[in-house]
């Protein structure tokens, strides 16, 4: 059964809603369009990718490896077992989304690019009942804005300042 949200929900999922749909895909451009302009391999290689899907876990996997989507904040709805320490309910936790992307147990070569290999572990826009609704969206604007980019841009480089974004924010402020 639902219940009324309180004002404090309301403004998270606000919160959530407007940094998701911009703050969130500015990130992943800058990440996608650094890349591209250092690795000139990755940019031939991508102009070579027709399927969307493989197009999409190519971008999927250069945002796995370079997470503009640092953290997030949750509190247990229940008590678990993490790691083998005890968290409790109602515990608030940060979930390390870009250490997660980069963890060995999970990506035993965390540094290799690997969009195939790492797609099903990859989290990009996160897991569970938590996972981003935008991604569908998130996916197609990523694409399109990638291959237009790819298409009018013969020789992509890095030039000027380029300068990370700081924590909690990840990928960069300017490219």
């Amino acid at each position: 059964a639902g219940r009324p949200l309180e004002d404090a929900e309301i403004v998270s999922i606000l919160r959530n809603w407007t940094g998701g749909d911009l703050g969130s895909i500015a990130l992943a451009v800058g990440v996608i369009v650094h890349d591209l302009a250092a690795d000139p391999d990755l940019a031939a290689r991508l102009r070579g990718v027709t399927e969307d899907e493989s197009f999409d876990r190519y971008l999927e996997e250069v945002l796995r490896r370079d997470d503009p989507f640092v953290a997030s904040r949750r509190v247990t709805a229940r008590g678990a077992v993490v790691a083998g320490e005890r968290v409790a309910a109602g515990r608030r936790i940060a979930l390390d989304w870009a250490a997660a992307n980069r963890d060995a147990a999970v990506f035993p070569s965390p540094d290799r690019f690997d969009p195939d290999g790492n797609a099903a572990r990859n989290l990009v826009y996160g897991i569970g009942p938590h996972a981003c609704p935008g991604r569908p969206l998130a996916r197609l604007e990523l694409r399109e804005l990638t291959r237009a980019l790819l298409a009018d841009a013969p020789e992509l480089a890095l030039a000027g300042s380029i300068v990370r974004e700081e924590l909690p924010l990840g990928g960069y402020r300017s490219v």
